[in-house]
């Protein structure tokens, strides 16, 4: 076999030498072993350009740029490696977890399952396709196919940990511990599984196991940014606010947390009057909707200027009601702003750890105009009118906690003196179909955040799991009743009936997890005695 000319190179000289097909890719993975993923690419790379059709070396490329987070350069390499060797599992499978990690999950499962047809017995293709099968929520079938992961290799903790996280969702409690402490006995230091183990804790409301294992997490990887996130929003549900607060700011830590070659400086609270500063909303609509009261507690500092990135959606809600606000479509440039500031650090920034949340007063309006029009729509309706939302957005972690069917509601269509409106936008929006004709269906009339408001404001009352639109309700002052898993997220809290976020808000909350019955039947009760 002709041999292939590498060059070697240091500081000081650069050298040819001619080796071997076979010895350059063993240096080359000699490299990537060591991690010197470059030096690995590079040899890979002049194999690949003298031996045309080379799959090792494409092979070698796309490991070297996956390790070295060059995310989109390694699936291109590595679709290359599995054109020039198709009957390779393992190049596959690699394949199969690059993809998962750039959000390509059909993509993904696809080559997971080549890798799988070609090599029943790669258990690292088992591994993956559980996890793209969790990602895709379907949770039994992530069991299957990480417990043939660990047929296979029943020492390999990230399948342990994997199969941790399908029974959790499965609620099969008992035997998700078990397999997270399996995953940690097979890699000690293995903090990822001890953060999941905590979530799964939480999610049984033993918050005292919760923090004991992210105490433990924190010990392997103290700077873990999720460790620390997760201990906040365990501090928040124990109504721990001041540690919750502090440790809330390592969200921004995150991978893909806060927008790229933010203007100015971070914004840590020193004094600001005259200075311009820029607020951008890092998360959720419900999440900004929520902390907008902020921004005029910051005008409040007289500062010079606010700009402020608001999500698409609310971008005309949040004009009309902060006219003092320049609403930014688009990052300024540099030079313009002195400071920039995520809007869910302002209650830490403006109030301290411990300060107290400000009596919840309504902060938004909708459009006159746009409330009368709704209120002429609705006036044929006699009696109270209740908005319902059943759903919230279907990519949300949690959101298999927070959202029912909206068959749950019928109870509530018996109730006399009431007139039922459907809110619900999304694909659960299909779902008022079970619901008919005793609810009027308003989700293909509310596609924008300031006619949603419109139409809230026209309401006696928005009946809502923990979404968005409770969030706006609760904001724009009209009644709303929130109804809350047994652990809630965050904000809400483990007790009480009402919240000081919004004074308009009343909470209703599962007993034991997955009772939306009982909370139905309290919330009928309610509406059967009037209650505001």
């Amino acid at each position: 076999m002709a041999g292939v000319a590498v060059s070697k190179t240091n500081e000081a000289s650069s050298t040819e030498r001619l080796m071997s097909v076979d010895d350059a890719l063993r240096l080359a993975r000699d490299h990537l072993a060591r991690g010197a993923f470059g030096e690995a690419s590079r040899i890979a790379e002049q194999v690949a350009e003298q031996k045309r059709g080379s799959a090792d070396a494409f092979h070698i490329m796309a490991v070297s740029a996956f390790r070295a987070g060059r995310l989109d350069k390694a699936i291109v390499h590595a679709e290359r490696a599995t054109a020039r060797a198709p009957k390779t599992s393992a190049f596959w499978s690699n394949l199969a977890e690059m993809l998962r990690r750039r959000g390509f999950i059909e993509r993904g499962l696809s080559a997971a399952r080549r890798s799988l047809t070609l090599d029943p017995r790669n258990a690292q293709g088992w591994n993956t396709l559980g996890i793209l099968e969790f990602e895709r929520r379907n949770f039994a079938e992530a069991e299957r196919a990480c417990r043939r992961a660990l047929d296979i290799d029943p020492s390999a903790a990230s399948s342990w940990n994997n199969l941790g996280n399908a029974l959790c969702r499965l609620e099969r409690d008992a035997e998700a511990h078990e397999a997270y402490a399996r995953a940690i006995s097979s890699r000690p230091a293995y903090y990822e599984a001890m953060v999941n183990d905590a979530l799964c804790w939480r999610e049984e409301a033993d918050f005292a196991r919760a923090t004991a294992r992210l105490d433990e997490a924190l010990v392997a990887s103290p700077r873990n940014a999720n460790a620390h996130l997760c201990r906040a929003i365990v501090s928040f549900l124990k109504g721990e606010t001041a540690q919750g607060r502090i440790e809330y700011e390592w969200r921004l830590a995150l991978p893909r947390a806060v927008p790229r070659a933010l203007p100015g400086k971070a914004w840590r609270g020193e004094e600001i009057a005259g200075r311009r500063i820029f607020v951008f909303a890092e998360q959720g609509l419900g999440d900004t909707i929520q902390s907008l009261r902020y921004l005029r507690r910051l005008l409040e500092r007289r500062v010079a200027s606010i700009s402020f990135l608001a999500p698409r959606n609310l971008r005309n809600l949040v004009a009309r009601n902060f006219p003092e606000i320049d609403v930014a479509t688009r990052m300024p440039e540099a030079g313009t702003v002195d400071y920039h500031c995520a809007l869910m650090s302002l209650p830490l920034l403006l109030d301290g750890p411990a300060g107290t949340i400000s009596p919840g007063t309504a902060y938004l309006t909708a459009e006159p105009e746009r409330v009368a029009a709704w209120r002429e729509r609705l006036a044929p309706f006699r009696g109270r009118k209740i908005g319902l939302v059943w759903a919230g957005n279907g990519t949300y972690q949690n959101d298999h906690n927070r959202s029912m069917r909206a068959q749950m509601f019928a109870p509530l269509l018996e109730v006399a003196g009431c007139h039922f409106f459907g809110l619900q936008i999304g694909p659960a929006g299909a779902q008022v179909s079970a619901l008919k004709p005793g609810v009027q269906d308003l989700g293909d009339r509310v596609s924008n955040m300031s006619e949603t408001a419109a139409a809230i404001a026209a309401l006696d009352l928005v009946i809502s799991v923990d979404t968005s639109l409770a969030h706006l309700a609760g904001a724009l002052g009209t009644p709303v009743w929130t109804l809350l898993p047994h652990v809630p997220d965050w904000r809400w809290g483990m007790e009480g009936k009402a919240h000081p976020l919004y004074g308009f808000m009343r909470l209703f909350r599962q007993k034991t997890r997955r009772d939306w019955a009982g909370v139905i039947a309290d919330v009928r009760m309610a509406l059967d005695r009037g209650e505001a």
